[in-house]
């Protein structure tokens, strides 16, 4: 495909990265990370009784409470299961994680209202970006009895405040499918399909991993697309054809593909691919997208962590 004939596309890269520029997210769990409101003080009413959730920041911004990565990549695999389940766009869980990052960087919260944190902004993505609506019952049959439709009508005006209105970030996908524009259009469709899937895989991997919470959206597109290109031949995919997509890259997006970001992002991103063995998926041993399964487990009973490899868990 010539530069020539995308001529609004620089400006479409343009506009993205200033408005993933308005996203950023702070280290959150990082010891000396220091929040403007450094503590939360939630008064909730569950089964009629008075129920107060306090969680208190330290001196050096540290939450007493430990929220940590491991509650984070849970969270994030309960939310692949909803919306599995309820055949949502599985883009909603990256939106979503976005809204919980910005929060958990302003303010210090204990693990129940992480939990309700994390349904609150799942139920207000689904909400924004859907055509349909997840009833809220469904959401708080989800949290076995914890919360009430109140509660997170008022979890919800809290993440709104804290994030300012901003909720609509631009997640990986969309940089993805913009950066396929740029692959010669002597790329046979068959190959085409085949970069974008594992491309979206390798993007909703990093969505769980805390590691990419402090990376753009858009370097972590380039290293997913990168990495997907290196699993196709040759024979399928000629090398001057790469090369014309590397260099359009550099033209159009005006970003460095060798640059420091991008390659730890694809490190990372072959390392959690090859470690959780997912290119067995290539000879057919391992489907990317299961089939849906049973309800979600409630919010509160975490899928298990299997032997320190990261999964996206799909129902």
């Amino acid at each position: 495909m010539e530069i020539q004939s995308l001529p609004d596309l620089q400006e479409r890269f343009t506009a993205m990265k200033m408005q993933e520029d308005s996203y950023v997210c702070g280290n959150y769990l990082a010891k000396e990370y220091s929040r403007d409101d450094g503590v939360l003080e939630t008064s909730m009413q569950s089964n009629g009784d008075a129920t107060t959730a306090t969680s208190t920041s330290t001196s050096n911004g540290t939450s007493t409470t430990g929220v940590n990565e491991i509650w984070r990549e849970k969270i994030c695999e309960w939310s692949f299961q909803v919306v599995d389940h309820f055949d949502f766009n599985r883009e909603i869980v990256e939106v979503s994680l976005s809204y919980l990052d910005r929060y958990l960087s302003s303010r210090q919260v204990n693990k129940k209202i992480f939990q309700l944190a994390a349904m609150t902004t799942l139920y207000l993505a689904i909400k924004l970006y859907e055509n349909r609506s997840l009833k809220i019952t469904s959401l708080i049959e989800l949290s076995r009895g914890k919360f009430v439709p109140e509660h997170v009508a008022a979890m919800e005006e809290s993440i709104l405040r804290s994030l300012n209105w901003h909720v609509h970030p631009p997640t990986t996908l969309s940089f993805v499918h913009h950066l396929l524009l740029l692959i010669p259009d002597s790329c046979p469709p068959t190959v085409r399909h085949d970069i974008l899937e594992l491309a979206r895989f390798l993007s909703e991997l990093s969505i769980c991993d805390y590691y990419f919470v402090l990376r753009k959206r858009s370097s972590i597109a380039v290293a997913a697309l990168l990495n997907a290109l290196d699993t196709i031949p040759e024979e399928r995919l000629p090398l001057r054809s790469r090369r014309l997509f590397y260099e359009a890259i550099v033209q159009v997006t005006n970003m460095d593909y060798n640059s420091e970001e991008i390659l730890s992002c694809r490190t990372r991103l072959r390392d959690m691919y090859y470690q959780g063995e997912y290119h067995y998926h290539h000879q057919g041993d391992l489907p990317l997208t299961p089939e849906r399964g049973p309800s979600p487990q409630g919010v509160s009973d975490f899928p298990e962590r299997h032997q320190g490899k990261v999964y996206v868990t799909k129902i």
